[in-house]
């Protein structure tokens, strides 16, 4: 019996405290029921980049960078790659502010340190694959 091998979901992880960045990746590294390949930049303008060269299935964003005017990440990253689904992560516990980055393209607002790693995952998978199916369905829609 040969065991399938599933295609890692790409991450783009756009964070610029080296702490949470270790702690994001090593939960997602514990996830038994998906791969992770996560490709992390500590600054707007590394992960826009990264963006250009490279095809990620998702983006997982810290809305506060040092290097980006307040809450500017997003909508750089949201203009640059708007087929390409965005899940903000952050220590900005604040509704108003979850309802915002979601009008304003992302996926879904989760606060550091209040989510756990499955949860996490299944965050990013679900962003992945409602992303894929959309393609798959755009895709399918042209040739007809």
């Amino acid at each position: 019996m040969t065991a399938t091998r599933r295609r890692p979901v790409r991450v783009l992880f756009v964070e610029d405290n080296p702490g949470d960045a270790r702690l994001v990746k090593e939960a997602l590294a514990d996830i038994r029921s998906a791969d992770f390949e996560v490709t992390h930049v500590e600054h707007l303008h590394e992960g826009l980049r990264q963006l250009a060269r490279r095809k990620f299935d998702v983006i997982l964003l810290d809305l506060l960078l040092g290097d980006t005017p307040r809450l500017g990440a997003l909508l750089e990253i949201y203009e640059q790659a708007s087929r390409v689904p965005v899940v903000v992560l952050t220590g900005l516990e604040d509704e108003s502010l979850g309802r915002w980055a979601r009008k304003e393209g992302a996926r879904e607002y989760l606060i550091k340190g209040k989510v756990e790693s499955e949860a996490l995952a299944n965050t990013l998978l679900d962003a992945a694959r409602q992303a894929s199916v959309k393609r798959s369905g755009a895709t399918a829609e042209r040739r007809h």
